[in-house]
């Protein structure tokens, strides 16, 4: 708003801080002015009306002091009267109070590992035990549906600790910021999500000393390390469980007596006990999080999450966030604090955190980010479908509504453990659930919920592979200039596919990389690393039609002599027909472009400085 300028002045305490506000409004162009106020919109919304202090020969001078509790994100905007009573109001700024994550987070780099599948040192010596089965070839097809027993994801590739350890120096290459592990714990599943027990670690990735030598290692090369905390169920075999009676202690399952009895939700049914499952999945049986004795017992002091920072950890990534209470993610988060207070947490969570009225984030003393599902479905519609409605929209949910040092750290990901592979994405055979269907809640729903066993040995043919190649360097050329974590799911650098849960968790295919796909994501990390300013720089989008998309990233610490003024525009050609350049600057990244064109799905960033 011409004429119109406002600054925020903040001191800390401990429960949240003083906020002075101070206006300057421009007289000349407005006339006399009256009802100056500011509406703040936290929990609640208050309006609070600013006091006059002065005036001068160009500007009227307004101020108020109000003391705002510790938050994430404040939402505010400034109103008043003018001469002949005309009403003007600003748009809407965002204010955090006494929340901020960890800077080595923001805007960094990250590599998603399951364990099992990553890297297999063949010193650790390894032997098949309940109901697990071990692949004889690291080569083979993963197993997508029950076994011969009718269990599920029972087989396994043996990776572990010490393979990850021997690839560190692939990773930090590549352009690694940080590793993030699929959980560790012992379970009867290759996914671990599960867990048998929480106190151990699982005996096929290796032992504490394996771990703690991990984490040592990476922290020698500037790397740092979180890891998956799956708290809202355990398998059925479990210890706390205990179904099949294989721990000589009681477990839940064998009645009130047992001392993890309190650790599940029960009621009583036909007088009978009946248990809660996890999307009615027999082998996943839920914890109660309001349980006094499952709270001390994973976040009281000496429990599991202490544990895991003794091993070297410096975060965690915390499962069906939505299936847990606010107060227990709180206190995971005190745990996490006390033991490292620069840790990162993420959490699971598909939708708007803001618009489920949960305050996992926005109470600012919880987690920091998200698995951002919100902004990468609609990334890959605007690719494939050209729907830029969508992307506008899910944009300015987030730029509007999430924090500054969220958006910062959310995790946009090439692809996850729980969805296609970043090529099969990109395929467009048909496979997915199409516009309209009224089943497609995600554009990776795949069509034909049943029967997929033909994805554990699929492969693209050749065409195919080659059309989705350049939409998977499309959107990494996007995501590499965005806000947010960029995060790699293992194996999506090197052109590994899958379609769906579970043949997306093929084993590493080191002896088939796709060079050009490596190379490709190398520059491009390369170039993310080189602009520091990246990480925390402020984003505007320019233009967004089907066709084109331009994003400019702005350096936030621009100076009055403008020495350290930068900025990068990103034009993304996402049309049939080549587009001419029109901005001027030094091109700094290209890709399926020329000096003066950018060809259909081509795109070009470029530096103003």
């Amino acid at each position: 708003m011409e004429g119109f300028y406002h600054s925020v002045q903040l001191r800390e305490k401990k429960e949240g801080a003083k906020v002075k506000f101070n206006v300057r409004i421009s007289m000349r162009i407005y006339g006399w002015l009256d009802e100056v106020k500011i509406l703040i919109i936290g929990d609640n919304a208050q309006e609070i009306r600013l006091d006059y202090t002065e005036q001068d020969n160009e500007y009227a001078y307004f101020e108020k002091e109000i003391f705002l509790e510790t938050r994430a994100i404040y939402r505010y905007r400034f109103s008043f009267m003018s001469e002949w009573t005309n009403y003007y109001e600003t748009g809407f700024s965002k204010l955090s109070i006494n929340f901020s994550v960890p800077d080595w987070a923001k805007g960094a780099t990250m590599y998603h590992i399951m364990p099992d599948r990553f890297c297999r040192d063949y010193s650790v010596k390894i032997e098949e035990f309940g109901k697990r089965k071990i692949h004889k070839s690291w080569n083979e097809p993963p197993l997508v549906g029950p076994d011969q027993n009718g269990e599920w994801a029972r087989d396994s590739y043996g990776g572990n600790f010490k393979g990850v350890e021997s690839k560190l120096d692939y990773l930090k290459n590549l352009g690694i910021d940080i590793i993030y592990f699929s959980p560790i714990f012992t379970a009867s599943s290759n996914h671990k999500y599960d867990a048998d027990d929480f106190e151990k670690l699982d005996p096929y990735f290796g032992d504490e000393e394996d771990l703690k030598s991990l984490f040592e290692a990476l922290h020698r090369k500037s790397m740092k390390g979180i890891v998956d905390v799956a708290f809202n169920h355990a398998g059925k075999d479990s210890k706390y469980y205990n179904k099949s009676g294989m721990y000589k202690e009681p477990g839940a399952y064998q009645g009130p007596k047992s001392r993890y009895f309190p650790f599940f939700k029960t009621r009583i049914e036909n007088g009978k006990i009946t248990f809660d499952y996890w999307w009615n999945i027999p082998d996943e049986v839920v914890f109660n999080k309001d349980s006094k004795e499952f709270q001390e017992y994973i976040c009281g002091v000496g429990g599991i999450i202490d544990w895991l920072f003794s091993l070297g950890i410096d975060g965690i990534r915390v499962d069906v966030a939505d299936d847990l209470t606010d107060y227990f993610i709180n206190l995971m988060a005190e745990a996490c604090r006390r033991n490292k207070p620069d840790f990162l947490m993420i959490l699971e969570v598909w939708k708007n955190p803001f618009r489920m009225n949960r305050s996992y984030i926005s109470d600012g003393k919880s987690a920091h980010s998200t698995m951002n599902y919100y902004l990468m479905a609609p990334v890959m519609d605007y690719l494939n479908l050209q729907d830029e409605v969508y992307l506008q929209e899910k944009i300015n949910e987030e730029f509007e509504e999430y924090p500054d040092d969220t958006i910062f750290t959310e995790m946009n990901f090439t692809s996850t453990h729980d969805m296609s592979r970043q090529i099969n994405l990109f395929a467009n055979e048909g496979y997915f659930r199409e516009k309209g269907d009224w089943k497609r809640e995600w554009p990776w729903n795949l069509k034909d919920e049943y029967d997929r066993k033909w994805q554990s040995t699929y492969v693209l043919p050749k065409d195919v592979y080659k059309r989705a190649k350049r939409m998977l360097k499309l959107e990494d050329f996007i995501l590499i200039f965005w806000p947010g974590i960029f995060s790699i799911f293992y194996g999506d650098e090197v052109g590994s596919q899958g379609y769906g849960n579970l043949a997306n968790r093929k084993s590493f295919p080191w002896n088939r990389i796709d060079k050009d796909i490596l190379s490709y994501k190398r520059k491009m990390l390369k170039i993310r690393r080189k602009y520091k300013f990246l990480r925390t720089a402020s984003t505007n989008v320019l233009e967004l039609t089907k066709s084109k998309f331009v994003f400019e990233r702005v350096n936030r610490d621009k100076k009055d002599n403008q020495k350290d003024y930068k900025k990068i525009i990103v034009i993304v050609n996402n049309g049939y027909t080549n587009l001419p350049l029109e901005y001027k600057g030094r091109i700094i990244a290209s890709y399926n472009s020329t000096k003066n064109v950018i060809c259909s799905k081509g795109a070009v960033a470029i530096l103003i400085s």
